[in-house]
């Protein structure tokens, strides 16, 4: 079977390099910017989906992590709909 899988992919800047990180396989990459911290960390989730399907454990991680098809792709029922930095005043 072949199916997209939709994935998170959160980017975070430290000084000069980008880390990019997809919650749903634990996956991180760090990269010179949020382009090749994005590719590299999608390249890895491919490779770990392909090293599960090599040892017959695909449908059973997917299932495990809560993966269910909605409208013909694969997506955690928990799925990240906002995100922000927001400033609080904290008094010293």
């Amino acid at each position: 079977m072949i199916a997209d899988l939709a994935v998170t992919v959160l980017v975070y800047r430290s000084g000069g390099t980008f880390r990019a990180e997809c919650p749903e396989f634990e996956i991180i990459a760090i990269a010179g910017s949020v382009r090749d911290a994005k590719e590299e960390v999608l390249r890895l989730v491919r490779r770990r989906l392909a090293e599960l399907a090599e040892e017959g454990d695909l449908d059973g991680f997917l299932a495990g992590a809560g993966f269910v098809v909605d409208s013909g792709v694969l997506r955690t029922e928990d799925r990240l709909v906002s995100a922000s930095e927001d400033i609080v005043t904290v008094q010293f």
